[in-house]
């Protein structure tokens, strides 16, 4: 999961530095305007020199006393931070959603933002970020299922419009779970789905308008052996796929190596369908790690 903890030392730090090197240029201003230009002030050309001496002491100034402000204004900015964390006991350091791969300290991202420096070029999420963020999304998952909306029992008696709504709050759990921004929340319902004694379609996810898909015939149980609560697996399975998509998409946003990304993104071109080769579908990388998000009530 995402993490926000600004050092304040070090912003403090560095905006004392920013000050100082103002102030330095101030000083320059000053020594540039004593400047003697002995035998060369006469005439026209010597005017037209000290003008262009002048400006450039006055451009100078100007910009000394922009990097005092920005200066000034960091140290506020850690001043403040520092009595909101303590008056919240630290909360602004706990964990977040999965955004926020983006790793440069503040005082980097505040020069960047004034620069308007887009931040996708920045990917240093390490491989002990990503295991840890997708735990963390794995034990929420978990957690949520506690909850006796999601219970078998309630489920075996509900309704298949009962049924439909359950899935739908689940839906609305795990897209803030996995902290995804562009999926549409609302389930479309297949009913021509594939739904056999020896082969059911139980759900995908389409990215082209980032659309979850439920097989409606699966609602009930009234084929082969089928089990109609599985769907809330495939809830978190297929939004599994919207997370790849999303990271491969946007690289920044989510808790993913550069590693994990450039695999899902070739695993997403050269996507491997199960009627031409089950094997090769089970066994490829997004579908091995969307299983992996199939969490149910007894996964801990």
């Amino acid at each position: 999961m995402g993490t926000f903890n600004a050092d304040t030392d070090r912003i403090i730090s560095y905006s004392v530095e920013i000050i100082n090197l103002a102030r330095q240029l101030k000083y320059y201003n000053n020594d540039i305007n004593n400047v003697s230009l002995a035998g060369c002030m006469g005439g026209p050309y010597g005017l037209a020199l000290q003008s262009s001496i002048r400006r450039a002491a006055n451009s100078v100034l100007v910009e000394a006393a922009r990097m005092e402000t920005m200066g000034k204004a960091l140290r506020t900015i850690a001043e403040k931070y520092r009595a909101t964390e303590k008056a919240n006991s630290g909360i602004l350091n706990q964990a977040g959603s999965t955004r926020g791969t983006d790793k440069r300290n503040p005082v980097e991202k505040i020069i960047d933002w004034f620069r308007h420096k887009e931040p996708d070029t920045y990917d240093t999420t390490t491989l002990e970020q990503e295991k840890a963020a997708d735990a963390a999304m794995k034990r929420r998952l978990w957690e949520v299922l506690q909850d006796e909306k999601y219970s078998p029992e309630h489920w075996d008696k509900a309704s298949v419009e009962e049924r439909q709504q359950i899935l739908q709050d689940y839906v609305d759990e795990v897209i803030a779970i996995y902290g995804l921004q562009d999926v549409d929340r609302r389930i479309r319902w297949d009913n021509e789905a594939t739904y056999t004694d020896s082969s059911i379609t139980w759900g995908y996810y389409d990215h082209d308008d980032h659309s979850i898909t439920l097989n409606e015939r699966a609602l009930t149980d009234s084929v082969s052996s089928w089990d109609s609560y599985d769907l809330l697996e495939t809830v978190s399975h297929e939004l599994r796929h919207a997370y790849q998509h999303e990271a491969v998409d946007h690289p920044t946003d989510y808790m993913v190596t550069a590693e994990t990304i450039a695999e899902w993104d070739y695993n997403i071109d050269h996507y491997i369908r199960p009627e031409v080769n089950y094997d090769g579908y089970r066994d490829q990388t997004i579908e091995v790690d969307a299983r992996d998000f199939q969490i149910n009530r007894d996964s801990y």
